[in-house]
């Protein structure tokens, strides 16, 4: 489909275009003793790829874990990705047959060298339809780089008492910066800390300005 105007830039996609197309890996919270299950697949026909699966409780957090599925290639760290600098938001178009599930969440990683838990993340929510939809998250202030790996969130305080920060005046060193924008290394999508079944299908990710959000 032909992008909208609310994608300036691609920074994936599954139709094998240049520039937007990479391998993609899934990690499920058992490396942490976790339940939680779930399988990415790419249908190349028609351009799409599908994450599915279930997040469960940790037992030994008694807590909900995550399942994501992140861009592979550099190692999340020397993929060059396009430049989203010149745009406000990021911009995705999904379905989903689950759209009142809680966990969602969208993650870039941009100048670390840790892109699984160093990545920018923001949690997103969908319109309750089973038909395509646009999401738009506004890089700032909506995404943080600190944030608990117990929750994904940044408005939070770890069982060890360690405080995280989303973007604020107050902390604008977890803010998204151009800089950042312009040197993204990896992209990744997250169900994580609600409990539940998800289903979610991913045409496009990319960075806009939309007129009207």
């Amino acid at each position: 489909s032909a992008l909208s105007p609310d994608f300036g830039v691609t920074l994936a996609s599954f139709d094998g275009a240049q520039g937007s197309t990479w391998h993609w890996r899934l990690t499920n919270d058992p490396v942490m003793g976790g339940l939680s299950h779930s399988s990415w697949s790419i249908d190349h026909t028609r351009g799409v790829a599908v994450f599915n699966g279930s997040v469960a409780i940790v037992p030994s957090l008694k807590a909900p874990g995550f399942c994501t599925v992140a861009t592979s290639d550099g190692l999340g760290i020397m993929a060059r990705f396009n430049d989203a600098s010149s745009y406000s938001h990021l911009v995705m178009r999904v379905r989903s047959s689950t759209p009142m599930y809680k966990g969602w969440k969208i993650a870039f990683a941009a100048n670390t060298l840790n892109p699984q838990f160093k990545s920018f993340k923001s949690g997103f929510s969908l319109t309750p339809t089973r038909d395509w939809q646009l999401v738009a998250i506004p890089f700032r202030p909506s995404f943080s780089n600190d944030w608990s790996a117990y929750t994904g969130e940044c408005a939070t305080t770890d069982p060890s008492g360690l405080k995280h920060n989303c973007c604020t005046k107050a902390h604008e060193e977890v803010c998204v910066t151009e800089r950042n924008l312009r040197s993204i290394t990896q992209v990744g999508i997250w169900a994580e800390g609600h409990a539940g079944d998800f289903h979610i299908e991913v045409e496009r990710i990319g960075a806009g300005s939309p007129a009207v959000v």
